[in-house]
């Protein structure tokens, strides 16, 4: 009884899905005193938290101006230009995550028939095989060959590849 009360009043000052946070933390907390022997049953468990169901997210998208925009403006002059252009266009043109387009290596990105494809690894061992689109090819085969890419197992998108010759730690 104390628990609903406890959600009832926190419900009237907080949007649901904080409220369905808060009783989740109390229902593991609970839990946790029930598998330690401190209380017999879990007081929280029947609780019902408030109803709640997303229909559209919230994560905004880059409108394709936006995202041509963003694109034209790197400068890819330079090694670290070319590398920052093919890593974002590889997530525009892919909705990569960026854990999984910073785990490319040069044989993920290879020519099946005329097309380039890009192979991506997700979460939870997934493996995600696409066609490149036109520009994300010009992107990347010009950033592998800028960096002098030829290993197979070496990822491309790493710092040590773009590191001057001069470039040194000060101790």
């Amino acid at each position: 009884m104390h628990v609903a009360a406890y959600i009832e009043i926190l419900w009237q000052r907080l949007s649901a899905p904080s409220v369905k946070q808060h009783l989740a933390a109390i229902r593991m907390l609970f839990d946790w005193l029930v598998v330690g022997q401190v209380l017999a049953t879990n007081p929280a468990s029947s609780v019902r938290g408030p109803k709640h169901s997303v229909r559209k997210g919230k994560t905004p998208v880059l409108a394709a101006d936006e995202a041509r925009a963003l694109l034209d403006s790197i400068d890819t002059s330079t090694l670290v230009g070319l590398r920052d252009r093919a890593l974002i266009g590889l997530m525009v043109y892919t909705f990569a995550r960026v854990g999984a387009a910073l785990q490319i290596k040069v044989e993920d990105v290879y020519v099946q028939g005329r097309r380039t494809w890009i192979r991506l690894y997700e979460k939870g061992e997934k493996r995600h095989e696409m066609p490149c689109h036109h520009n994300l090819d010009e992107y990347l085969h010009a950033y592998i060959n800028g960096a002098k890419l030829t290993e197979a197992r070496a990822f491309c998108f790493v710092l040590r590849h773009v590191a001057p010759a001069s470039f040194q730690i000060a101790r």
